[in-house]
């Protein structure tokens, strides 16, 4: 069974990072910065420094720790814009723009389920220990960005290849199902202190709701905010795609802290909400789907241990 953990504003208890990562060489974490510009659809920079604080301090980590993150716009703009410049030099981390890095070509769909190729990260694929940190958001294709979906799309390499995935609501939710299958974290966190919620990823509006959750399993802790936000799991696809491939289970989590009746609220959704639950296929279709994902990402070691790690929990 999956445990997430919830708790009322940022406390230690949310930061509990398993031993694995802190005896890794290097750390990279994944921030959300989709405009270089807008705030508010950035990973609040306060919960990234006190991530960095907790494993310098708590931890004694003396590794390498990498903030990454590859923006829609000028991605060193908004390291600079969120602070995250001052955040890395304070805790001795790097900062790296994911448009620079080497890349991995990976097979993604088309909006006639047939096969193209994109560039993804080198860094996030073959990173050690991969920690993903975002704000709770609502989405304009895809219901709600969380944190696989942070790493999945973030960690395509180069600003126009983003778009590319983006082929009807079918093969988007397939397509992150997939890379957020070979960049599954190995601990995320979702930051609801203040969400977004309307027209996001961007061009949302402020949600004061004060909640912070992290998980050793993302697909659990996306499906417990996605839930507590106000939206069914199930209703996601790329979160739906993730289950049926092994990844976690999206219904039957464990909390640790405030229960999913004592958190729930109601973030308004993206206007197109009704026109982007249109993503389910037929069950002949999924099937042969489904046989085509586990086969392109039998090839990438992460996608394994992810699953390797949720079957024996």
């Amino acid at each position: 069974m999956c445990i997430v953990r919830v708790g009322k504003g940022v406390s230690r208890k949310i930061f509990l990072i398993s031993q694995n990562i802190v005896r890794s060489k290097k750390i990279v974490v994944k921030i959300n910065m989709v405009s270089p510009t807008n705030i508010l659809s950035m990973t609040p920079p306060d919960a990234v420094e006190f991530l960095l604080r907790v494993l310098r301090e708590d931890y004694g980590y003396g590794g390498e720790i990498i903030i990454a993150e590859g923006s829609a716009g000028d991605t060193w703009l908004g390291f600079r814009r969120g602070g995250f410049d001052r955040i890395a030099r304070k805790y001795g981390a790097e900062l790296f723009d994911i448009h620079e890095d080497d890349s991995y070509s990976v097979e993604v769909f088309d909006h006639k389920l047939e096969t193209f190729e994109i560039p993804v990260s080198k860094l996030l694929v073959d990173s050690d220990a991969l920690i993903s940190i975002c704000r709770a958001k609502t989405h304009d294709t895809v219901v709600v960005t969380l944190s696989i979906k942070n790493v999945a799309v973030g960690g395509i390499v180069g600003v126009n290849n983003r778009s590319k995935i983006h082929q009807g609501y079918r093969a988007i939710n397939l397509n992150i199902a997939i890379l957020g299958a070979i960049m599954f974290p190995d601990f995320a966190i979702v930051d609801g202190r203040i969400g977004m919620q309307g027209n996001g990823p961007v061009w949302g509006y402020e949600k004061a709701w004060g909640y912070l959750f992290s998980s050793r399993n993302a697909l659990c802790l996306d499906a417990v905010v996605a839930e507590s936000m106000g939206f069914n799991p199930t209703n996601i696809g790329y979160l739906y795609y993730l289950s049926r491939l092994g990844f976690g289970d999206i219904e039957h989590i464990e909390l640790d802290g405030l229960s999913i009746e004592d958190i729930k609220t109601s973030f308004k959704p993206h206007r197109t909400y009704r026109k982007q639950l249109n993503w389910k296929l037929d069950s002949e279709t999924e099937k042969t789907v489904l046989k085509q994902i586990e086969k392109i990402i039998s090839r990438f070691p992460r996608a394994k241990k992810a699953k390797r790690i949720f079957d024996q929990n």
